[in-house]
């Protein structure tokens, strides 16, 4: 244990807890109302890999509504959360892929808060340790972070990222637990921070997505609206569908991104052979380019156009517009 100031830090051991309740000199910190259960018992909620992006920004929301009593983070990492344990929130380690780990991190929760992890074919084995861990805690209730072109009804969408969606939902439909899905739109800041600006700098973006449009929305929307639902009761069974508020294809995004930027950027949609040839030959690996080719045979088959005002009915706030995120990053799209 080592003290700064009136702070005091436990640094964290392997499988251990860490909660650090001294409050800053002259700060007072009054609880929320806690979360009550449709038994009218106190819910608390874990959130799950929580120092990822989507998670850590879920927490932050779900604390200005809740008392950090009634949340448990985990992660792998649990140092990299010292600051929500320095608000009086409990962050324990658990690791997917040591499921040993993770049935001690979920215990006393109620609600779980679990995000799909990102590496194809694994993904399945990782969601299943939790959701086994989460039956064996005790949980009662995981809300899990799915993908808008994920549909059970419909499960032949080409993109290579759903099936691991789907199979995810079968598991969980078949763990005996109240389950929502949040089918997570497209997060606007793959293009705005990753796919425009190396294209502004050639000039020019390519893709095969032709002139199809998709609902992007910001990660932190996501973020607001998994925080809402974790915070209130009357969720369970349901599955939401959370866009941005206006459909956009990545023609549109380029003039965009050209228009903030002060930089000409063109737009050119080549054929799906074409267009993996070039990606093969930029050295892309091979699960790489078929999700990002599959991306757009699906976005095109209309796989990313549900719209919906989600956002807003969970929040209420209305989802922000790309242009927003845009132009908080204006400068990295304009190279300066």
């Amino acid at each position: 244990m080592t003290r700064s100031g009136n702070s005091t830090l436990l640094t964290a051991a392997e499988g251990s807890s860490l909660t650090w309740r001294t409050m800053p000199e002259g700060k007072l910190r009054v609880p929320s109302p806690p979360v009550i259960g449709r038994s009218g018992n106190v819910m608390r909620i874990a959130i799950a890999g929580a120092s990822g992006r989507l998670a850590r920004a879920t927490a932050e929301y779900v604390l200005e509504k809740v008392s950090p009593d009634d949340v448990v983070l985990v992660t792998r990492n649990v140092d990299a959360l010292a600051g929500f344990a320095g608000n009086g929130v409990t962050v324990r380690y658990g690791d997917y892929d040591r499921p040993e780990s993770l049935p001690a991190a979920f215990e006393g929760a109620d609600r779980l808060f679990l995000v799909s992890l990102h590496e194809l074919g694994r993904r399945v084995t990782q969601h299943r340790n939790a959701i086994d861990a989460a039956v064996a805690a005790g949980v009662r209730h995981i809300v899990y972070t799915s993908y808008i072109m994920a549909d059970p009804a419909d499960p032949d969408c080409p993109s290579t990222v759903v099936p691991d969606h789907l199979r995810t939902h079968e598991l969980l439909d078949a763990s005996g637990l109240e389950v929502t899905y949040l089918r997570m739109g497209l997060f606007a800041e793959t293009p705005v921070t990753q796919i425009l600006p190396p294209a502004i700098a050639r000039g020019m973006l390519v893709d095969n997505t032709g002139h199809a449009k998709g609902a992007f929305v910001h990660r932190d929307d996501c973020a607001a609206a998994a925080a809402a639902v974790l915070a209130s009761a009357g969720h369970e069974g349901r599955t939401y569908d959370v866009t941005g508020p206006e459909l956009l294809g990545f023609d549109d995004l380029t003039a965009l991104a050209a228009k903030i930027s002060g930089r000409p950027v063109g737009y050119r949609s080549v054929p799906d052979d074409e267009f993996d040839a070039q990606l093969r030959a930029a050295g892309v690996p091979d699960d790489v380019r078929g999700m990002i080719v599959s991306f757009g045979v699906s976005l095109r088959a209309g796989y990313g156009e549900p719209l919906t005002d989600t956002v807003r009915r969970l929040t209420g706030r209305p989802a922000r517009p790309v242009s927003d995120l845009m132009e908080r990053h204006r400068d990295l799209l304009a190279g300066s």
